[in-house]
């Protein structure tokens, strides 16, 4: 009986250490997920330090498809058209219009109720920026995560050489009127001293209309709307835009304006920003965008000409992050991918890993390390080593990286830092947050397709002298009117309604 029973003990004890063993197996196997992401530049965000980081941190694997931008829109939606998609979609592109209609199929998963349980840091932020609403579908579901970012200007930035301005003795424009003279004067009084008339006073890709945001009312480019004495307006048709549109015009006949504005290309930009010193004011995220860093520093963002109507976002940009009817075990994913939602994890996604890819100094300063291993520019430190890139992606900009980043290492960034916040202090978010139902969504897609198309036609018909401002004006606003913009501008004035009612 004795041996009998040492012999059970004994295959007890057996069973229940391999029991022991698998469970610690299990519990040490990472959680595994597939998805699809958008490249870092060349880099893969798989392959970056502060994603593997944050593998390792919560034991999570991710095995991510990674595609180059020029071919993201294409490949991420054949893959969703195909049925055979993955866990996640990352950095992915997706827009709001996106986002609801495979919500509704049914392929991306409802979040909000997720998030509330399983992200705190992202739960706090939304309460604090009452953004919840931003992040809402028309019916009601959330289906994505955001990137966070500080209030910043809604459309595209414009930058103005000051060191021309210095040159040619002329004070920074507080006007349109002003702007423009100073525009002219970049033309004629050859402000980079070659002696040839190479300057191009204004550089645009169609994107003019960005002026507006210097206008005395907060311009919502989505919508081409603003508020004008307590009534949503939508602007192309107006009295003002009628000037507006004047005025440009006869910047592009007098050659101040590119005249290949109508069929120039974003990739032209940066190239032709470089190649000398003839770039007079242009859009761009940031100057060195265009003009390269050595020569970033000789343009200024233009001061908004009166406090309280520069466009500004909301800092809360929906569709960096959505999970999809395949992926298992959704509550780990998103209590991990909190961290990025918080100071410490802002600061990982953004930077990196400190004495890795980045170092804080005595001053309390952080500098990006360069030459070690991780990138011999910053430049290629930030894409191989953050989950940075051209598209946005889930977390929130870390307050260090603002408060803390040092001129030595990066001088660009901070200075573009404190142009932003120039302008952003004078700013103001243009409308509510305007949720529209699927009706009215399919509604706007099908005028405001035909009503967009025919605006930039009429425009090049006034640009290059094909009609007259004057002429055609009220045709041009009555063939709006048939296209169905007055319905367009009653949908847009109903949301607003529904907006503030609230």
């Amino acid at each position: 009986m004795k041996r009998k029973l040492t012999l059970w003990l004994a295959v007890v004890m057996a069973v229940m250490s391999m029991g022991i063993a698998t469970a610690v197996a299990e519990e040490a196997a990472p959680t595994e997920y597939t998805a699809f992401a958008m490249l870092n530049g060349e880099y893969a965000l798989g392959d970056t330090l502060a994603w593997k980081t944050w593998e390792d941190m919560f034991n999570i694997h991710v095995e991510i498809e990674s595609v180059l931008g020029a071919d993201l829109t294409e490949k991420r939606n054949l893959v969703l058209a195909s049925g055979e998609y993955p866990d996640i979609f990352i950095k992915a592109g997706l827009g709001m219009s996106d986002l609801t209609k495979y919500g509704t199929q049914g392929l991306f998963v409802p979040l909000q109720d997720m998030i509330r349980e399983q992200m705190p840091n992202l739960t706090a932020i939304l309460d604090e920026r009452d953004a919840w609403d931003y992040m809402m579908s028309s019916d009601g579901n959330i289906y994505s995560l955001p990137e966070i970012s500080l209030l910043g200007g809604a459309n595209g930035t414009y930058w103005i050489n000051k060191k021309w301005m210095d040159t040619l003795g002329l004070e920074e424009p507080k006007s349109f009127d002003e702007l423009y003279e100073v525009l002219r004067a970049f033309k004629t009084g050859d402000p980079n001293g070659n002696g040839e008339a190479d300057e191009i006073p204004l550089f645009c890709v169609s994107n003019y209309d960005q002026l507006l945001s210097y206008a005395d009312f907060a311009y919502d480019a989505s919508t081409k709307t603003a508020l004008i004495d307590g009534v949503l307006t939508y602007i192309p048709t107006t009295d003002y835009y009628k000037e507006f549109l004047g005025d440009i015009a006869a910047l592009f006949a007098e050659g101040v304006l590119d005249p290949n504005v109508l069929t120039q290309t974003g990739e032209q930009q940066a190239a032709i920003g470089q190649s000398g010193d003839v770039m007079g004011s242009f859009f761009d995220a940031g100057a060195f965008l265009t003009v390269g860093r050595d020569n970033d520093d000789d343009y200024i963002l233009l001061t908004p000409f009166q406090e309280g109507t520069y466009p500004l976002t909301i800092g809360v940009t929906p569709g960096t992050f959505v999970v999809t009817d395949y992926c298992e075990n959704v509550e780990p994913l998103l209590a991990a991918m909190d961290y990025f939602y918080s100071e410490e994890g802002g600061i990982l996604a953004w930077m990196g890993v400190e004495g890795e890819t980045y170092e804080i100094g005595e001053d309390g300063d952080w500098r990006w390390i360069v030459g070690t291993g991780y990138g011999d520019d910053v430049q290629a430190v930030r894409s191989s080593n953050t989950i940075q890139g051209a598209a946005n992606h889930p977390s929130i900009q870390p307050d260090f990286w603002f408060t803390n980043m040092s001129a030595e290492v990066d001088p660009d960034e901070v200075y573009l830092n404190g142009e932003r916040a120039k302008a952003a202090d004078m700013g103001v978010v243009p409308l509510p947050m305007m949720s529209y139902t699927d009706e009215e969504n399919e509604e706007i897609a099908t005028i405001k397709t035909d009503v967009d198309a025919y605006i930039n036609q009429y425009v090049a018909q006034v640009f290059t002298g094909a009609v007259t401002l004057e002429d055609s004006w009220d045709s041009y606003v009555s063939t709006l009117n048939n296209m169905g913009l007055e319905r367009l501008i009653e949908i847009y004035q109903d949301v607003y309604a529904r907006a503030i009612a609230e």
